[in-house]
């Protein structure tokens, strides 16, 4: 099992699949994004495309992932809840807030990874477009709905 993590695998990735592949028994269960889904989230296209740059760079792409692990192979939307409590990038789907929040910019590797003066731009145009109403009128919508695809994927390869 592989959560959040194989973004972090660098030029490893292969090898570290090549293990899993080789250890697992029965199943590989892996939770990872996809790059070409999360990018269109209102933070990654409004205010931070260099976390999509980044993502497009890191993330590997679904179907490579298919097929690398070959075999049977299913990939599964994993909604984000609007009330969840995980404060990955994700999660900052209906709460543009939390991007003022610098605890919970600092719980998401989306954030950790920007130098400091790209987030300090990011925090001041989020707080802004929240004090004059314009994050309301464009993505307001997002404050009453229940769950969103924020591009996080279950990819589970039977063995």
């Amino acid at each position: 099992m592989a959560v959040l993590t194989i973004h972090h695998w660098d030029e490893e990735l292969d090898a570290g699949l090549s293990e899993l592949l080789r250890v697992a028994r029965e199943a590989i269960l892996i939770v990872t994004y996809d790059p070409m889904v999360s990018s269109r989230m209102w933070l990654v296209n409004d205010y931070l495309p260099e976390v999509g740059d980044l993502d497009l760079a890191t993330f590997p792409d679904i179907g490579w992932l298919v097929d690398r692990l070959g075999g049977d192979v299913e990939v599964e939307t994993v909604f984000t809840a609007r009330d969840t409590p995980d404060w990955t990038f994700g999660s900052f789907w209906a709460h543009p807030e939390r991007v003022l929040d610098e605890v919970a910019r600092n719980a998401t590797s989306g954030f950790a990874r920007m130098d400091t003066a790209v987030v300090r731009r990011v925090v001041n145009d989020v707080k802004r477009d929240l004090e004059d109403g314009s994050w309301d009128r464009r993505h307001g919508h997002l404050r009453s709905a229940t769950e969103y695809d924020a591009g996080m994927r279950l990819v589970v390869a039977r063995l």
